[in-house]
């Protein structure tokens, strides 16, 4: 036998009589043991109301309530900001199984801070202590609320002292019972999923709203009408177009009310919406340019209902991140400083409080940003955006804070993040590409937003990233390929599905708790899938492990069972007898040295079909002393759950081909398009001049 095998036999065994041991010694219930007492150690995991929510509360002075919740089966503590947070999670399908019944739960006391409700919060002289829930009173529906809304619920220690904050603030006083018979919840993953075409049909929806813009009637032609570019914006009545033919341009234009600004040809003749197999829009004409000199941004808009089309903007200013000392003093607000971090730099088209913004078919080469929007909900459809070879030198693609976007059929290469979201719920991020860059996608404190079929290759850091404990995002359909990391999610409430992700280090993060992440593609990964969340509440299935050193770790102490309903996913290097119903007779730890040892060895297959080896994997999920880390899916499939999205993983293909352009695009424009990111010019338009003009920029 060969030693590697040798040392196996001795391995399987060992570890079967350490888990009898274990085992026997696991089903001891502990005796006497005392009420727990609330914390503020690092047993500590803190849930409930968003990092946005959160901060934003505390920015008006409100000390939020809290709540402590021990659990019979978790070795944390939950500590919930908000209580009606608590009492979502007490009823969340599955908690019973997941952390066992509660010990015992503590809510924050109102009474004798000094608690006020003025300007809708919830202000204290002094801070909170601990009280159990069950001897609480509660106010509800009081003028407490949530600046992002929605009223607090606020207990106290003694009756009295309810009903006085509630004679003050409004709202009702109820016991620990009638609050329980209350319903509060928070939105599921799986409401999450069945948004997602809602989602995809609002953004058709803003997206044909603004492409009526395309048609407004021509009122000044640049060079025939109005000698620059500026002098054209500043004649143009509201609501018409600035025609700009043929010809190099003087940026810094400054736009103050409702205007088109386009290039002959890039009228509203393209498709509304990204159609299947589709990668950009029409290429932006590269006769048309307008040069920025170096000096700020290209295009400022600061009106409503501005459209920007068929251009190439180049000469973008470098300021990309103000000074330290900017950054600190801008209001003392946290959600200020990080809009001024973040959008006070130079960029192709700068938007300030512009809401319906639409930048169709444009090329920007920057070193700074390419579209930023500040308080605009805007429209970025089919643009490119060339930014800096390196990362740390440049800036964002797309930059939108406090707004609203779609931003869909566009090719960010270069720069820092390909889109960079700060409270930008709602947001769609569709059908783009994103090529060596930190991030392809970067959502900060934004929730219900949707990021699906987006390709990124070569990131430094990583394909999609959601970060600041967002909820309600759906990102779906995306392929992640040769970058540091794939998909790394945080928050809660959301949902993963049918992405794929090749040859990264760290394949998809599980980190988003009361999440589902179903039908997704690992292969050719260091860790296909890394579960990091010490709170083991979110569902893992039909997904498939192919290729990867390690099919999934698990960095916090407890066990995670994967799978739904009867069935897990597929992990090449799994056995077992295939059952009716397509899953595998015996489970499947992908993080047990034992398995990962098996799959590597001459004779695994042979003592993966022990009865050693199956006594360890049994005692594995019914021993508690045996399932405290790590994970196991208790039902793995016998086939790929996703054989065409495998196929396309294994092939490499990907929609639109490796070089992510249109598919009527030749081989000689593939070639070209590798030194010239201009693009093709536009179709032609038959209104006015045909004349080349140059401004001296």
């Amino acid at each position: 036998m060969d030693p590697t095998d040798s040392r196996l036999v001795v391995v399987a065994f060992g570890l079967v009589a350490l888990a009898g041991v274990i085992a026997a010694a696991s089903l001891v219930a502990p005796v006497g043991a005392a009420t727990p007492s609330p914390v503020t150690d690092d047993t500590v995991v803190e849930r409930g109301y968003t990092a946005a929510a959160t901060r934003a509360a505390e920015e008006r002075g409100t000390r939020l309530p809290r709540a402590q919740v021990f659990y019979s089966q978790y070795e944390y503590v939950l500590e919930y900001t908000g209580v009606s947070q608590a009492l979502a999670g007490l009823d969340a399908p599955g908690r019973e199984r997941r952390f066992g019944y509660p010990l015992a739960i503590y809510v924050s006391d109102y009474a004798d801070t000094g608690v006020t409700c003025r300007d809708g919060g919830l202000q204290t002289e002094t801070e909170p202590e601990w009280l159990p829930a069950g001897d609480a009173t509660y106010v509800v529906d009081s003028d407490a609320t949530l600046p992002t809304g929605g009223s607090l619920v606020v207990p106290f220690d003694d009756r009295a002292s309810a009903r006085a904050f509630a004679d003050d603030c409004g709202g009702d006083a109820i016991d620990w019972t009638t609050l329980r018979e209350r319903e509060y919840t928070v939105a599921r993953a799986a409401g999450v999923e069945a948004a997602v075409p809602e989602r995809r049909g609002r953004a058709d929806r803003r997206v044909a709203a603004v492409r009526d813009s395309l048609d407004r009637p021509v009122s000044v032609v640049v060079g025939r009408d109005a000698p620059t570019l500026s002098a054209a914006v500043d004649a143009a009545p509201p609501n018409t177009t600035v025609l700009l033919p043929p010809g190099r341009y003087r940026g810094g234009v400054n736009v103050t009310k409702p205007l088109t600004i386009r290039a002959r040809g890039a009228g509203g003749d393209g498709p509304a919406t990204p159609t299947a197999g589709s990668v950009v829009g029409d290429a932006p004409s590269a006769a048309v340019t307008v040069d920025g000199g170096g000096n700020g941004s290209v295009i400022r808009v600061t009106a409503s209902n501005v459209t920007v089309a068929g251009l190439r903007l180049v000469g973008v200013g470098e300021a990309t991140v103000p000074s330290r000392q900017a950054v600190g003093s801008a209001n003392g607000s946290w959600d200020a400083r990080v809009v001024t971090a973040y959008g006070s730099g130079d960029a192709g088209v700068w938007a300030d409080d512009a809401p319906g913004l639409y930048v169709r078919n444009v090329t920007i080469e920057t070193g700074a940003g390419g579209v930023l929007a500040r308080e605009s909900d805007a429209v970025v459809d089919a643009v490119r955006v060339q930014g800096d070879d390196g990362w740390q030198e440049g800036f964002m693609g797309v930059a939108a804070l406090r707004s609203t976007v779609v931003v869909q059929q566009s090719v960010f290469r270069d720069g820092r993040d390909g889109i960079y979201l700060h409270r930008a719920d709602g947001s769609v991020l569709r059908d783009n590409r994103f090529v060596r860059g930190r991030f392809g996608v970067h959502l900060m404190y934004t929730s219900d937003a949707l990021v699906a079929d987006n390709v990124a290759r070569s990131q430094d850091l990583a394909g999609v990233v959601v970060m600041t404990s967002p909820s309600g995002n759906a990102i779906v359909g995306n392929d992640v390929r040769r970058s540091r990391a794939g998909v790394l999610t945080a928050g809660s409430q959301s949902y993963v599905a049918r992405n794929v992700v090749v040859g990264t280090d760290d394949g998809l993060s599980t980190a988003a708790t009361q999440s589902v992440y179903e039908h997704n593609v690992l292969v050719d990964n260091e860790a296909g899938l890394s579960a990091s969340s010490v709170v083991p509440s979110s569902t893992v299935a039909a997904n498939d492990f192919l290729g990867n050193e390690r099919h999934a770790e698990v960095s916090a102490s407890l066990l995670r069972v994967f799978g739904r309903d009867g069935r897990g996913n597929y992990w090449a290097g799994a056995t077992g007898r295939e059952l009716p119903d397509g899953t595998l007779s015996r489970p499947y730890a992908p993080t047990a040295a034992l398995d990962r040892l098996l799959a590597r060895t001459d004779a695994a297959t042979t003592l993966r079909a022990s009865p050693v080896v199956d006594a360890v994997r049994g005692l594995r999920g019914s021993a508690p002393g045996l399932r405290s880390a790590g994970a196991v899916d208790r039902s793995p499939l016998a086939e790929p759950a996703n054989p065409e999205l495998l196929a396309a993983a294994r092939d490499g293909t990907a929609v639109g081909g490796p070089d992510w352009l249109p598919a009527n695009r030749t081989a000689s424009a593939r070639a070209t398009n590798a030194t010239d990111t201009t693009g093709a010019t536009n179709a032609t338009d038959t209104t006015n001049t045909t004349t080349t003009h140059r401004e001296t920029p």
